[in-house]
């Protein structure tokens, strides 16, 4: 009879915590998920009108700053050094900040998801991948808008046409103040660990990927746009073709690499090693090239370069 009921309660308290498990299970998926990109709070279409409209941001990227007054009218008004000034246009879609400059950025158009997190709105593409954050100031000094013209603006139809922060530091720039410190030494080019690289570059946060060994990856027409592959070792890829416009390949190993007819258009190239690289037709077009190894670089065209 003991042994009888011992399996009875054994079997019970099983069924209970099966039961408990499956509704826990239930309350856990019913639960709505994080946003995928960035930490914090994600800002709504609203919430930016309200919180830029007649107000000045800081945009802080790779150790370059930015100040830019955002004007109720969905006009801006950037300044970066005494001699670099621009003007722009910005909006909301989708609850996301776009931002379009006439100069910078060969003025595309580009959205980003802000995500607030204290007193700080990080910036992330549409990958995923963190462009920049800004922090807000209360009023602009130009007065070019006033408040009576920023409920107009608050609707979640998209306003002023757009563009990135990233353009922020097209243009030359001295070297980045706080940047993180680029590993020159490259990981051993082993099948697997090439594979598992490459797979990061296609995933969620794929484009965030400094250092990763890609040597002899096919990379041909992809689409790299705003890529992080600091110190990556691309050597030997073929990335003909390939959409690398305003990459950082900073310090990246390229010997060898096929970058024929790739838009490389304000990708950061500075100490990058570019021996034997093919080159020919690619659009170098406000690429930085400062410290670059190019001496045997194929098909290299500096006209529209930064040295």
């Amino acid at each position: 009879m003991n042994t009888k009921f011992r399996y009875f309660f054994l079997l019970s308290a099983m069924l209970l915590f099966l039961a408990a498990g499956c509704g826990l299970m239930k309350e856990k998926t019913s639960t709505p998920e994080k946003a995928p990109a960035g930490e914090g709070t994600k800002v709504t279409a609203a919430e930016l009108i309200d919180l830029l409209s007649d107000n000045t941001i800081t945009i802080y990227e790779y150790g370059d700053t930015a100040i830019i007054e955002m004007y109720a009218n969905g006009k801006m008004y950037a300044v970066k050094s005494k001699t670099e000034k621009n003007e722009g246009k910005w909006s909301t879609e989708n609850d996301k900040l776009c931002l379009q400059f006439k100069r910078w950025g060969f003025g595309d158009e580009i959205c980003y998801d802000v995500f607030r997190k204290g007193e700080e709105y990080n910036l992330y593409t549409s990958t995923g991948l963190k462009s920049s954050y800004f922090t807000i100031t209360h009023g602009v000094k130009r007065g070019q808008a006033g408040k009576n013209t920023a409920a107009a603006q608050k609707q979640p139809a998209k306003r002023a046409a757009t563009t990135s922060p990233d353009v922020v530091v097209e243009e030359p720039v001295a070297p980045p103040v706080s940047a993180p410190a680029i590993q020159e030494t490259y990981q051993s080019s082993t099948p697997q660990a090439a594979s598992r690289d490459l797979g990061m570059i296609y995933r969620g946060m794929s484009q965030n990927c400094p250092g990763c060994n890609l040597q002899g990856a096919n990379l041909a027409e992809a689409s790299l746009l705003r890529a992080n592959l600091a110190g990556a070792n691309l050597s030997n890829a073929n990335m003909v073709k390939a959409n690398l416009k305003w990459a950082n390949l900073k310090g990246a190993n390229l010997t060898n690499a096929d970058l024929s007819g790739a838009n490389l258009a304000g990708a950061d190239l500075s100490g990058a090693n570019l021996e034997r690289a093919d080159l020919t037709g690619a659009n170098l077009e406000q690429a930085n090239l400062k410290g670059a190894t190019i001496n045997t670089a194929i098909g290299l065209d500096l006209k529209k370069a930064i040295r």
